[in-house]
């Protein structure tokens, strides 16, 4: 019994190594373009360069079944088609995945749009510069002023926005949320006057008055230990002390909010360069 012709056998060795290969580019294609959907940013690239990969695949497919077509018949040809037929079946079911998974991200980050600023407004009493609905000559915010800002977030929460929030925003938006619940509680707040204390109110001093409030020991992550107002050992002192202490509950809840926007800003990915071609990002470079 003679074996097949040399130039068949050549033929299917190679062909097993092409289509070997072309599933082992699949395997590890199905491993990152799972990873690359699950960390896709609404206009990003690594959707684009997925779709692109994907259709690579298929077009490797394709020619595979061209060159090879009239080298095998019968149950061979059975076997080799079923397995150029996985191949494109899977390419073609990642697009699909792909496709839906990026609508819906789309979807999310348009609602996000709208609805994120209503609730950085809510705390806009808490701004560093031109801080909202501030009366000249009183204190920059009061208990009534965190109870109120406090509903405004609730009723955004479970209103409008609660359903959107990622994980690290919403721990960020239960954190300021509490400490405003604690803060109008008290009965005084140690904050800055405006327009008095504007002078002493700007970015670099909030965050220098930060590091000097570490370095009394306060916790400033601590949301249930933050003691507002003056301790019960200073309320006799009349004298006004430091300014860091002067505006500790300020800077404490200011850098709360501060930390739920960074949160908001992460979610919407607003604080990077508007997506370009690569092309054109080479040539920025």
């Amino acid at each position: 019994m003679t074996g097949p012709p040399p130039s068949v056998s050549i033929a299917f060795i190679t062909l097993v190594q092409k289509v070997g290969a072309a599933l082992l580019i699949v395997g590890l294609a199905l491993s990152w373009l799972q990873s690359a959907t699950a960390n896709e940013k609404p206009g990003g690239v690594d959707g684009r360069k997925a779709e692109l990969e994907v259709q690579k695949l298929q077009l490797e497919v394709a020619q595979l079944k061209r060159e090879h077509r009239w080298s095998f018949s019968g149950p061979l040809g059975l076997v080799t088609g079923l397995i150029t037929g996985v191949i494109t079946t899977a390419a073609t079911i990642l697009v699909a995945r792909q496709a839906r998974q990026g609508g819906k991200d789309q979807a999310v980050h348009e609602k996000r749009l709208e609805l994120y600023p209503r609730l950085v407004k809510a705390a806009s009493r808490l701004a560093i510069y031109f801080p909202d609905d501030n009366p000249i000559g009183k204190a920059s915010i009061e208990p009534n002023d965190c109870r109120a800002m406090g509903r405004a977030m609730s009723q955004w929460y479970f209103e409008a926005g609660g359903l959107l929030l990622s994980v690290d925003s919403r721990d960020a938006y239960f954190k300021l949320a509490r400490a405003l619940t604690r803060a109008s509680l008290a009965q005084t707040l140690k904050v800055p006057t405006f327009p008095d204390d504007a002078e002493n109110i700007c970015d670099a001093k909030v965050l220098s008055y930060q590091d000097k409030l570490k370095d009394l020991d306060l916790d400033l992550d601590d949301v249930e230990k933050w003691v507002f107002g003056s301790p019960a050992s200073e309320k006799e002192a009349p004298a006004r002390g430091p300014l860091h202490q002067e505006f500790k509950d300020y800077v404490f809840l200011q850098r709360l909010s501060s930390q739920l926007r960074t949160k908001l800003t992460i979610d919407l990915n607003s604080r990077l360069p508007p997506s370009a071609p690569l092309n054109v990002r080479k040539d920025l470079d």
